[in-house]
């Protein structure tokens, strides 16, 4: 063997080493630039790259809302006659703010209507005429705000009085953390508010908020 033979083997076997180390160094053979593959998340740890349902949401994606808790059959613990004056439901809660009825037509499943409201629900016009009441209502199956300037949803006095200006209409009082009931109807007062439903859609109503579901 001539001893160029033996400069260009050593060559040769030099260059076969950089290239296995480059290998398990994981870079690169045509560049050099180092290759690294995502580590795997450890228990108890969560992905950040935003995939569905891992760690954050990705960016231009909001978390989806949770579904409200709505009152149900099983939550019911009074009894709708107890309620009902000229053969409709009616009933209002502690603070006589908010007072509702139940099938009080055949338009209206339920509704109920706010004495007096310090925030209105964007797109009423409750805030330009003072005689007019901010409500919430079911009817054919849908959820819907409403301005009203009589008492729909108001039941009459439990004393039996007509007389105006002394007997504060709108049923009896549904106590907090009472649930009543009429047929498809589910309504819950609460110290928040009265939140009712209708086959899955409905309302929650108070002075300071309005929702609709």
């Amino acid at each position: 063997m001539t001893e160029s033979d033996v400069i260009m083997r050593a060559f040769l076997t030099a260059a076969a080493a950089v290239l296995l180390v480059g290998a398990l160094a994981g870079c690169d053979p045509d560049t050099g630039t180092p290759v690294t593959s995502p580590a795997a998340p450890q228990p108890g740890q969560t992905s950040q790259a935003g995939q569905p349902g891992q760690g954050n949401p990705a960016p231009g994606t909001t978390q989806a809302k949770a579904t409200p808790t709505l009152p149900n059959r099983d939550d019911v613990n009074v009894d709708a006659r107890d309620f009902e004056q000229q053969g409709h439901v009616y009933f209002q809660s502690p603070s006589k703010n908010i007072k509702c009825g139940i099938y009080v037509d055949n338009l209206h499943t339920v509704g109920c209507q706010l004495k007096n409201a310090t925030v209105i629900p964007a797109g009423l016009e409750c805030a330009n005429n003072p005689a007019h009441e901010v409500a919430a209502t079911v009817m054919n199956g849908q959820a819907q705000f409403v301005c009203l300037n009589q008492g729909v949803f108001v039941g009459p006095p439990t004393d039996g009085s007509t007389a105006p200006g002394f007997h504060e209409g709108g049923g009896k009082v549904l106590e907090y953390g009472q649930t009543i009931g009429d047929r498809s109807v589910i309504c819950e007062s609460s110290s928040a508010g009265v939140r009712c439903s209708v086959d899955g859609h409905g309302f929650f109503i108070a002075a300071d908020q309005q929702s609709l579901f």
